[in-house]
């Protein structure tokens, strides 16, 4: 997880570890782009809850609006994909 301060956060989030979890054991694909496994589920809209999962895990990219660029995102290359 990258962001390791989580004290309270179960308690602000009820649920907030189990939603993280989902999102470090989901399989995703990898980058057609550039072959990465380093890849990332990309979701749209801000709000307290879903900004702090993706503060704490790699495997999800938020934007702050829709439409989605891709329903992927490679860490690696940064290219968004289908």
């Amino acid at each position: 997880m990258k962001n390791k301060d989580n004290k309270g956060a179960n308690a602000a989030y009820p649920g907030i570890k189990q939603q993280i979890h989902y999102f470090e054991t989901t399989p995703l694909p990898g980058c057609p782009h550039c072959q990465s496994a380093d890849t990332a589920s990309v979701q749209a809209g801000i709000i307290p809850r879903t900004a702090f999962i993706a503060s704490s895990t790699p495997r999800l990219k938020l934007i702050p609006n829709g439409p989605l660029p891709g329903s992927y995102f490679c860490n690696a290359c940064e290219r968004y994909f289908n």
